[in-house]
């Protein structure tokens, strides 16, 4: 059966726009269910929930009222500020904070974290913006013999908190030390002090808060670095550009003040004893 032209072309002309229509609707459709940035989250939510375990001064810690201070609050605080919403802080054991990020109870931690490539299949990292080096402690009485064979830690035990950085170095260093896992630095400097631990190992600012609470203590001249880049902010893993930015450019603006905030914090605590 032949078709006249004009009606063919008619057809035609109606097929093109109803095609039109189709792929105009899916298009609405696909940009009304694009799936929210992170930064889009926490602005949507209004607060930023940041995990930290605040038991290693100057870093995070109660104060006298009770209160969470220290430097990564302060940092914490800058962070809220640029993302332009209020900051609630959860109080998590060290151990526990990735575990927390992961079950997105937090939306990044705060918290004196160096990147690992083990933390780093768990989370995304932000710029560094702190490095301290990492120095043994232990009683007054027993440090010349440290100081004079740095060996003997292979033969002792070390507190170290859980699943820090400070805990791989006595692995890597001295592999035979009987490590002692605790959650607070103040446990391992209770540790020490009363004969439970031969040596703690921390970075150099704790160590100087946990040797003015603790008189028994005093730092070896045995330094070890962790040969990680610093502490960073955690992210959960593959976390948008959008939140990374915001973050880095809180710490490229910030970094060198929170250095003088560490020493800032360091004389709180000493002031407050």
């Amino acid at each position: 059966m032949k078709i006249k032209k004009s009606l063919l072309i008619t057809i035609l002309v109606i097929m093109c726009i109803g095609l039109f229509v189709s792929i105009s609707a899916c298009g609405k459709k696909s940009t009304s269910t694009a799936k929210e940035t992170s930064l889009e989250k926490i602005k949507k939510k209004g607060i930023l929930t940041v995990g930290l375990s605040a038991s290693t001064a100057p870093y995070e810690f109660h104060n006298t009222k009770n209160k969470i201070v220290g430097a990564d609050v302060l940092l914490i605080k800058k962070i809220a500020k640029k993302l332009g919403v209020k900051y609630k802080i959860e109080d998590i054991d060290f151990d526990g904070l990735l575990p927390a990020l992961q079950a997105k109870k937090v939306d990044m931690i705060v918290s004196a974290m160096s990147p690992t490539p083990e933390r780093e299949n768990s989370a995304d990292f932000s710029k560094v913006y702190y490095k301290s080096t990492n120095v043994f402690v232990t009683r007054k009485e027993d440090a010349a013999k440290y100081n004079s064979n740095y060996k003997l830690l292979d033969q002792s035990t070390v507190a170290v908190l859980n699943s820090s950085t400070q805990q791989q170095v006595v692995e890597k260093y001295f592999p035979n030390a009987h490590l002692k896992l605790l959650s607070k630095s103040t446990d391992l400097a209770l540790a020490v002090a009363n004969g439970k631990a031969d040596a703690l190992l921390v970075d150099m600012p704790t160590a100087a808060l946990l040797e003015k609470n603790n008189k028994s203590l005093v730092n070896t001249k045995i330094k070890r670095s962790d040969n990680t880049t610093g502490a960073a902010v955690a992210m959960p893993k593959n976390t948008s550009k959008d939140l990374k930015n915001a973050v880095n450019s809180v710490i490229t603006k910030y970094k060198a003040d929170y250095a003088k905030w560490v020493i800032q914090e360091v004389k709180y605590v000493k002031s407050n004893d």
